[in-house]
């Protein structure tokens, strides 16, 4: 189910929405009984460290997405303010995305993600390992697992890691991708992605002729915005995370390099 995380702004929509109101995600999990497993971070717990470091960033934002099913949790925040343009009217900007499971059915983490706000899909950024604070679904949350979730926050929204970022991204505009379909050929052989998942991020990288990897890895995460639309929460932002392996240089397409240059 969809949320909102009071006392903070859901995205603007033009025209405004009249629906009714979403319930609160704290309020609602205050009425349910407290999680019990030992090895798990308790969704409510994880709120409210959230909901604190959000207060400290000092940075207009707004929640982006906060969806929880059957103790999983999904949330991402963006920044608000103005951002960086790769192009005319292509603007990236900074913001974070969370994940926790009250049955340790994936690990949690805690990331940077870049939005890009033409297409309203995001990038997981975990280039730096600075950038993310993990816990294996067979692990335990250390003692200063609420610490290492504020320092992300801070670090998402950090107007000098953002430029990095962006530089990442930058680069990939210039790099051609002579043959998408034997790539995507190879990510569908480790498993990465499946035939649907495939054809669909072939036919965005054509439908966009834009021929670049910056290209490749919009069509990537377009395909996370559909997984999103069936509800498919987990899936979504795994096609996220897989973008920003795919920037990192992890899949044998490098953007890294030409960043530094």
């Amino acid at each position: 189910m969809i949320y909102a995380l009071h006392p903070f702004p859901r995205p603007p929509v033009n025209p405004p929405d009249t629906q009714q109101p979403l319930p609160d995600i704290r309020e609602t999990l205050a009425t349910r009984p407290e999680c019990q497993n030992e090895r798990a971070v308790p969704n409510a717990l994880l709120l409210d460290t959230i909901v604190d470091g959000l207060h400290d960033i000092g940075v207009p934002f707004y929640i982006t997405h906060c969806h929880e099913a059957n103790g999983d949790l999904h949330l991402s925040v963006t920044a608000a303010g103005e951002g960086y343009e790769v192009a005319a009217g292509d603007e990236l900007r900074g913001g974070l995305f969370i994940r926790n499971s009250e049955n340790c059915r994936f690990e949690t983490l805690v990331c940077t993600r870049l939005f890009r706000v033409v297409c309203e899909n995001g990038a997981l950024m975990e280039c730096e390992k600075e950038q993310s604070f993990t816990i294996a679904e067979d692990g335990v949350p250390p003692g200063d697992w609420q610490m290492q979730v504020k320092r992300i926050i801070q670090l998402s929204f950090d107007e000098q890691h953002l430029r990095w970022d962006f530089r990442r991204f930058e680069a990939t505009t210039n790099q051609i991708i002579i043959t998408p379909y034997e790539f995507l050929l190879q990510l569908h052989a480790q498993r990465l992605i499946d035939d649907d998942e495939q054809s669909a991020i072939q036919t965005a990288f054509q439908e966009n002729a834009d021929f670049s990897m910056y290209g490749l890895i919009n069509a990537v995460t377009q395909t996370a915005h559909q997984h999103r639309a069936s509800d498919q929460w987990i899936r979504a932002f795994e096609i996220e995370r897989l973008a920003g392996e795919i920037l990192r240089g992890d899949h044998n397409l490098r953007a890294y390099d030409y960043a530094t240059a």
